[in-house]
Order: structure tokens, then C-alpha cells, then sequence
């Protein structure tokens, strides 16, 4: 029978093709009389009614065509333009409904256009829809999400919010408006809409998956955990809920878990780019370079884009000592003109390990750029940073974790930052007086590190505290572009050089000659702010006291280039 259909509207077409149109109807309706609802008779039915001027008859045979196969471009355009052709003819009375189908029908092409990443084109027609019908929540909805995606996230808040004073219960609304707040990182907002959707719709995987990636960037991790956990109980297939646990148990220290999260969202969406790259930083964390390299690869062949992808892989193959593969990535940096701290730092550290000098975009001699001064001699340092960072401590607003790169000391997680407080208010906006000052310092620089800093930056900032015994394990801010410090207490009394930050350009592994690895011992106080060049290695050097050390780093992070994480 099938094959009998098949032939049937062949002939149909050809008939149809050479303007022979009541054949082709004939042919066409025959074979709705065995299948009613095949897309292509129904359709092309439809074409030979709009055809003959009469668009009202199409619309149903469109809207069965739609029923079957909705991702068909030219199915939507037929539809819209005869639903458009129909209000011409029709009375009064039914314009209305007519233009409300039609916004329908122009918001659920969009989706289809959402779908296939064709977002401006997208954007254009839910537009469409909301000038047509004003009153329809969905479409307005639909309209934010796309601004979302397309990085115009104030707009993207603005229809969102219109679309839930239209309709308080659209659930799609709030998750799409958490989605907004999410992009204009007022996160403690951006949970509660999350939540509302959630309890409009207890079993909403997507929202619980971006109330976990928000709760994350809270740093409340084991909450986070518990959402992340929850959207994969409602929907075990959904593999950007697996990634987002993995992110999570990363940043609480559960390595092997997060692998085995990164590894399930893999097998669930074999082409998911993002999964391999998180895959690839933890097996590239646990220095199990060979396999990280692999996975960066994939998740570069997956999304060329990925350009965070491209920096790790380098910094695989360096590890590695795979020297003509380190030097061929770099060199495809180089010619893309990509800057970041990460190859900075690699220029630097390979001209000390295999003598060859490379054009270093980012920053040729970093150490020069490294800038120490007193905080206490401008501001009231006691009250403005010590009371309040003890303040948020109490108060428990921020949860400590364990790092790696720490020998008996703890940090905060997530972004300090990001708490809606104003304890953090005064403190972030001198640190942003600081970096101005430091950009004017050093304003008549060709190097890359000032020219091309970032013109909109966000700060991300943790404590970290240490007990006697403790220190910090040589590392570089790979997403920072700027680094900093702020000491809120430091041990006096400290012996030589114990306690004091070192920043340098490599590791002492970079070459044979430890002298030919340059370096700044800074002896830094309680008030102390030090800023650097996020290329730049450090660490520092462990003390004995019976005070505890606090210490305030932050890094300047690119608002074009946010976290990666996914929302939905």
C-alpha cells in the first residue's frame, strides 16, 4: 500500500507540475482516502486551493500538513501566507480570531527557526507575532527566550515579564525569564523564577537543571546538587541536567562522580561539545593529559567556536611535552589573533622550556606589569573590607570547599560577588577604582594584556584561608585576564620570606636553570593589594603562625566571554 501511495503522488505531482490541476486534486485525494493525514497531499491540496483563491479552504489542509511534519519550513510559510490572504476576504468578526491563529502559527515557526539555530531569523518572526496579536503571552514568552539567546538580555526580561503579566501561570515564562536574569547575573532572582515554574510544574526537568546551574553560581553547591539531582529523576534522559551535575560535584571535590555525570550526558547526546570539554578539564585537572586531549578534540570538532577548547588543548600538549603539536596550536592562535591569559602564559613558559621565541599577543613580559600598594592609606580598610568579609563569614553566606591547589587552607565557593549583599557592594566597587588605576598606569602599553582588556568586565571573586603551615601550589587564572589580592589578614611577625607571594613565568620545570625562570617575591601585609597579569604563574610561600591568613583573590573576566554553563 505504501508503495502504491508513493506512485500515486508521483503522478500526482508530475500532473501538478504541468498545470494540470484537477488530475493533480483527484490523484491527491485519493490518497487521503486510505491515509487522511499525509503531509505532502494535504499540502499540495492546499496549494491548488490558494492557487484558485480560495486560501480559506488551504488553511485546514495546511494545518494537517503542519500535524505530520511541523519542522518543514515551507510548510509554515504556505500556511502563514494563506491565513494572511483569508483576513483580506473575511468579515469582521472573524479577523480577530484569524490574526490570533496567525500569531500562533507565526510563534510556533519560530520555535522551528529556534531549533534549527537560525535565532535573528527567529527573533523577526516571534516579532511578527506579537505585533499581530499583542495578547498572546506564549508569543512574547517565545520573543525573550530568543533575545536571550541572542545576548540581548535586558530586552529578553522586558517581554518575559509581559508575557507573565499576560498570563501569571505560563510556565515556559518563568523558566525563559530565569533564563534572562540568569544572563544579567542577578542570580538570586533568577532562582526564585525558576522555582515558580517549578511549582507551577512539579516535574519540570529544565527548570530544575537551571535552578541547579544557578544555585551553583551561588556557590550553594549542595543545593545545587539536590536541583541537578531532581531534573535527572524527572527526566533520566536529559543530558544537559547529567553535565550540570557534573559542574556541581566538580566545584564540591567529587571528581570521579563528576567524570562518571560528563560521561553519561556524553552517551545520552554523543555530538554534546560541552560535555567532552568539561570531561577534558577534569581528566586534564587529575594530569591525565593524553585523555583530556582527546576529549578536547572532540568537543573542538563538535563546535569550532569552542575557543576555551582550543587554550586547554594547547595546554595538554604542552604538558605533554608534544612539541611540534604545541607549536602548531600555537601558531593557529596566533593567526586567529585569540588572546587569552592561557596562551600568554604558554608563549612565555615554551620560550623558556625549548628556546623559541613566538609573537606573545597577550603579554611579553608580564613581571613588569605586576603593581603592589597599600590599601590602608586610601580607605577605612578595617570597616570597609575586614568587618564585612568576617561579616559574610558568620553569617555563612559562603560555604568553604576544599582545592587542590591548596596546602592546609580552604576556599569559598562560587563568586562572591554574585551575593546580592551589600557588604560586597563598597568592596567590589574599590577594587574596580583599583584596576582603573592600574589600566591608567600602564594606558600607553602596546601590549595585548592593556590594549585589548576587556571594555566590559565582570569581577569573580573567593576568599581563601589558611592555617599555620599553609600555602598555595603554582598555578595561572586560565578564564582571568587580570588578577588580584586582597590581604584581608595577614600573620605579622613572619619569618623571611614566609608567607609572600611569588609570581614568576613558569615552573621551575620549564627549564634546567632555575635562574632563567623570572620571578617577584612580594611581601605583602594585612591591606595589601596586588595586581597581575593573569598569564602569570604563582604561589606562595608557606608560613607558621598561629593566625589564621585571609585573603581576598579575584580575577577580571570578560562579560563577552561568560561561564559556560547551559540554561534551557
Amino acid at each position: 500500500m505504501k508503495q502504491k501511495i508513493q506512485e500515486v503522488l508521483k503522478r500526482a505531482i508530475a500532473a501538478h507540475r504541468e498545470g494540470k490541476l484537477q488530475d493533480a486534486e483527484q490523484l491527491y485525494r485519493s490518497i487521503l482516502q486510505f491515509m487522511p493525514t499525509h503531509p505532502e497531499a494535504n499540502y499540495n491540496l492546499g496549494l491548488i486551493a490558494v492557487s484558485r483563491d480560495k486560501p480559506a479552504e488551504a488553511l485546514p489542509l495546511f494545518k494537517m500538513a503542519l500535524s505530520k511534519n511541523p519542522k518543514v519550513e515551507q510548510f509554515w510559510l504556505s500556511y502563514i501566507e494563506a491565513i494572511i490572504k483569508t483576513t483580506k476576504t473575511t468579515d469582521k468578526d472573524h479577523v480577530s480570531q484569524l490574526n490570533y491563529e496567525l500569531a500562533v502559527a507565526y510563534s510556533n515557526f519560530g520555535n522551528v527557526l529556534r531549533e534549527l539555530k537560525r535565532l535573528n531569523e527567529a527573533e523577526k518572526i516571534y516579532r511578527s507575532a506579537v505585533r499581530v496579536c499583542p495578547s498572546l503571552a506564549e508569543a512574547h514568552s517565545n520573543l525573550g527566550n530568543a533575545l536571550q539567546e541572542l545576548g540581548k538580555v535586558e530586552e529578553s526580561e522586558i517581554f518575559c515579564r509581559h508575557a507573565i503579566r499576560l498570563e501569571p501561570r505560563l510556565v515556559a515564562a518563568h523558566n525563559n525569564l530565569g533564563n534572562a536574569l540568569y544572563g544579567l547575573r542577578r542570580l538570586e532572582e533568577a532562582a526564585e523564577s525558576f522555582k515558580q515554574a517549578i511549582a507551577l510544574k512539579p516535574d519540570f526537568a529544565e527548570a530544575y537543571s537551571n535552578l541547579g546551574n544557578t544555585l551553583k553560581a551561588l556557590g550553594k553547591l549542595n543545593d545545587a546538587e539536590s536541583a541537578c539531582s531532581s531534573a535527572i529523576a524527572k527526566k533520566p534522559n536529559y543530558a544537559r541536567a547529567h553535565n550540570g551535575l557534573g559542574n556541581v560535584l566538580r566545584e564540591l571535590g567529587r571528581t570521579r562522580e563528576a567524570e562518571l555525570s560528563y560521561e553519561n550526558a556524553i552517551k545520552l547526546k554523543p555530538d554534546f561539545a560541552q560535555a567532552y570539554h568539561n570531561l577534558g578539564n577534569i581528566l586534564r585537572d587529575s594530569q591525565r593529559y593524553g585523555e583530556a586531549e582527546a576529549n578536547y578534540r572532540k568537543a573542538i570538532a563538535l563546535d569550532s567556536r569552542d575557543t576555551k577548547a582550543h587554550y586547554q588543548l594547547l595546554t595538554c600538549l604542552f604538558m605533554q611535552e608534544k612539541e611540534p603539536a604545541f607549536y602548531n596550536q600555537l601558531d593557529f592562535l596566533i593567526n586567529e589573533n585569540k588572546v587569552s591569559a592561557i596562551t600568554g602564559s604558554l608563549t612565555c613558559r615554551s620560550a623558556l622550556k625549548y628556546g623559541l621565541e613566538k609573537p606573545n599577543l597577550f603579554c611579553s613580559n608580564p613581571l613588569n606589569y605586576v603593581l603592589h600598594s597599600d590599601l590602608e592609606a586610601h580607605y577605612d580598610f578595617k570597616n570597609i573590607f575586614v568587618k564585612k568579609i568576617r561579616h559574610l563569614l558568620n553569617e555563612s553566606m559562603i560555604p568553604f570547599r576544599n582545592q587542590a591547589l591548596l596546602i592546609n587552607g580552604q576556599q569559598t565557593t562560587g563568586n562572591l560577588f554574585e551575593i546580592e549583599d551589600e557588604n560586597t557592594a563598597e568592596i567590589k566597587h574599590i577594587i574596580r577604582l583599583e584596576i582603573e588605576k592600574y589600566r591608567k598606569r600602564y594606558g600607553n602599553s602596546e601590549d595585548g594584556l592593556i590594549r585589548r582588556f576587556p571594555t566590559e568586565y565582570d569581577l569573580q571573586g573567593w576568599l581563601i584561608s589558611m592555617k599555620t603551615g599553609g600555602s598555595l601550589r603554582p598555578h595561572i587564572h586560565t578564564e582571568g585576564w587580570l588578577s588580584g589580592s586582597v590581604y584581608i589578614n595577614v600573620p605579622d611577625k613572619l619569618r623571611g620570606d614566609s608567607g609572600k607571594l611569588v609570581v614568576c613565568i613558569g615552573e621551575e620545570s620549564d627549564t634546567t636553570d632555575s635562574q632563567c625562570n623570572p620571578k617577584k617575591v612580594i611581601g605583602v601585609k594585612t591591606g595589601s593589594i596586588a595586581l597581575f597579569p593573569a598569564s602569570l604563574m604563582h604561589y606562595t610561600i608557606p608560613f607558621v603562625s598561629e593566625k589564621e591568613r585571609v585573603v581576598l583573590a579575584f580575577d577580571v573576566i570578560d562579560k563577552k566571554k561568560p561561564n559556560s554553563d547551559y540554561l534551557n
